[in-house]
């Protein structure tokens, strides 16, 4: 049997403000999750004033009528449809079945993501980036901005 030459157990904190940090840090991090459970059952897009306006808690944004390559905007399937499978996560969140914010797809371009479902997802290109959207109405969105645009 060994014999113990040396032993000592963890220091305890002196007193209770050497916490803060660590409470301060669990907080933070606890106002993040909630935040993102949030986002996840209020995030939607609408179109108002020739803007579409996406509200989520991170990645909302507008993007003006005009920056959408409207008749490229279709709905896919991304199970069926490799080419606009997220390739890498460049700022944002990847769970099974939920991505959400930046990332880049298969094919290069750089997409704001929001998907809940990979079976009904709209494929709406911009001058500058993709925009993938989960929602069931696909259809009716395009025809509401096409309705926007002069002719």
């Amino acid at each position: 049997m060994e014999n113990a030459v040396f032993f000592e157990t963890i220091a305890h904190p002196k007193s209770f403000l050497s916490l803060i940090p660590f409470l301060i840090f669990v907080l933070l991090l606890l106002g993040l999750i909630i935040g993102i459970a949030f986002s996840i059952r209020h995030t939607n897009i609408s179109i108002k004033d020739n803007e579409i306006i996406i509200k989520s808690f991170l990645y909302g944004r507008k993007i003006p009528v005009e920056d959408v390559l409207i008749n490229e905007i279709q709905t896919i399937n991304l199970k069926k449809n490799n080419e606009y499978n997220i390739s890498v996560r460049t700022n944002g969140i990847g769970l099974p079945n939920l991505h959400f914010g930046w990332m880049r797809l298969k094919n290069g371009q750089k997409a704001l993501v929001f998907l809940t479902n990979k079976e009904n997802v709209l494929l709406m290109p911009t001058k500058d980036f993709v925009v993938l959207f989960s929602m069931e109405k696909t259809a009716e969105f395009k025809q509401k901005i096409e309705q926007l645009v002069p002719r």
